[in-house]
């Protein structure tokens, strides 16, 4: 049996009455955690220039685009909602890294509401919709991805396994979704810092939907998708992707429990994370003035795209190892009001930037798991402050507490919802 088939298989076999009462609870943290973020994104530029266009482009209004009180068809409410569930890079990472949540859950809820199913059948798709992700990760964990974002590659396949659950496709057209998916996916990591990042995993979660659609009519693919010779893994990862891990212990046990899920603290891509909270720390342990700061100093792991020493957007500081330390040492928190363009010009977060050098040291791992970021605190009455972050809190391992993981669900939601509907969302 090939990779693809069964893949298809696993797929087409997943019901909720099988899945570990472990992972259902997970799946629940996954979807509130993506909601509020999904409806936090909604009002962000970016998010309103899509719902924009999507309610221009028309369509049958079956399906909510969160935050703007218009309903369109399920492929363009997956868009939509992708893009805003994205745009604030607040979402859940894990680890090999990849967003898994806005390609599949805003395409889950759209068919859900489209075609009336119940919250089972929503977490077994989305159970599955991560599982297929997080597998080709894994096969593709050291590979170099040659300039892609990982949301384009992987998500257009969860996202079409997660749809394939919903309309209960059999494994062949399974199949045949996953071969359609694989000619839909693509992104190039040139877009990090922009808005155009955010359209990745909007388009992967609507390619793979439509995919789904498509395969459900009779729409045809290559049915070896991930062997072929000039297919998925072939043309997107090359050599070195180890086929066979992507089936292999397939939900034995499923990874959003094991390794597990990192909630995001900070509204900021996550190698960021450990440098905000390593100044967090410093802050507060030491009474820091940050008008009396005569240097800063970070050393962090090779990570080119989150050098940026002078960032000019909003978007381009969430990817700024020097903007997001320097505004944690200034306001002593990094919230998603830190991330506008007017914020990043501010006169003393210039000041304080100017004062900042970045070190980027080889022998530090690069990868979510094992790396580490110091950030060291030079005052200008010769006292000297350091502080190392190993492990950030919110990661698998070090998770947010219940109220901390539902105060973020509040002020993500409190930017479109009162406080009624926030908690009646939460029950």
């Amino acid at each position: 049996m090939s990779t693809t088939e069964e893949l298809s298989l696993l797929i087409s076999e997943a019901q909720f009455g099988s899945l570990p009462q472990e992972v259902i609870e997970v799946a629940k943290t996954v979807i509130l955690d993506g909601i509020g973020v999904t409806l936090a994104g909604s009002v962000e530029p970016p998010a309103r220039m899509v719902a924009e266009y999507v309610r221009e482009m028309g369509g049958v209004p079956q399906c909510s685009v969160f935050g703007h009180h218009f309903k369109t068809s399920p492929v363009m409410a997956a868009f939509a909602n992708g893009v805003a569930g994205h745009v604030l890079d607040y979402e859940v990472m894990w680890h090999p890294a990849t967003h898994a949540t806005s390609p599949t859950l805003p395409g889950i809820l759209a068919l859900a509401e489209s075609l009336h199913l119940a919250g089972p059948e929503i977490i077994t798709a989305l159970v599955t919709g991560f599982e297929v992700q997080g597998r080709i990760r894994v096969a593709s964990a050291n590979l170099d991805l040659r300039g892609f974002h990982p949301p384009g590659l992987v998500g257009v396949m969860g996202s079409a396994a997660a749809a394939s659950v919903l309309l209960r496709l059999p494994p062949e057209q399974t199949r045949m979704a996953l071969a359609i998916s694989a000619s839909r996916a693509g992104t190039v990591s040139a877009n990090t810092g922009t808005m155009t990042k955010s359209t990745h995993c909007g388009n992967a979660g609507r390619m793979g939907l439509e995919a789904a659609l498509l395969a459900a009519k009779g729409f045809t693919g290559h049915p070896d998708i991930f062997e072929h010779p000039t297919g998925y893994v072939a043309v997107l990862f090359g050599d070195g992707f180890d086929l066979e891990a992507v089936t292999r212990d397939f939900g034995n046990p499923y990874r959003m429990v094991d390794p597990g899920i990192g909630i995001k603290k900070h509204p900021s891509q996550y190698g960021t994370h450990r440098g905000i909270d390593a100044a967090l720390e410093l802050r507060q342990k030491n009474a820091i003035d940050p008008a009396q700061i005569k240097a800063v100093q970070i050393e962090t792991p090779v990570m080119r795209y989150t050098d940026r020493s002078q960032p000019q957007t909003g978007l381009e500081g969430k990817f700024s190892f020097q903007y997001t330390v320097a505004s944690a040492l200034l306001d002593g928190r990094v919230t998603m009001d830190t991330f506008t363009d007017g914020q990043v010009q501010r006169p003393e977060v210039k000041a304080l930037l100017g004062k900042t050098s970045l070190t980027m040291n080889p022998a530090i791992p690069a990868n979510f798991e094992e790396m580490w970021v110091t950030v060291r605190v030079q005052m200008r009455d010769g006292a000297d402050y350091s502080a190392r972050c190993d492990r950030p809190r919110g990661i698998w391992g070090n998770p947010l507490t219940r109220e901390e993981r539902l105060a973020k669900v509040r002020q993500c939601a409190a930017r479109v919802l009162p406080d009624g509907a926030i908690e009646r969302l939460i029950q």
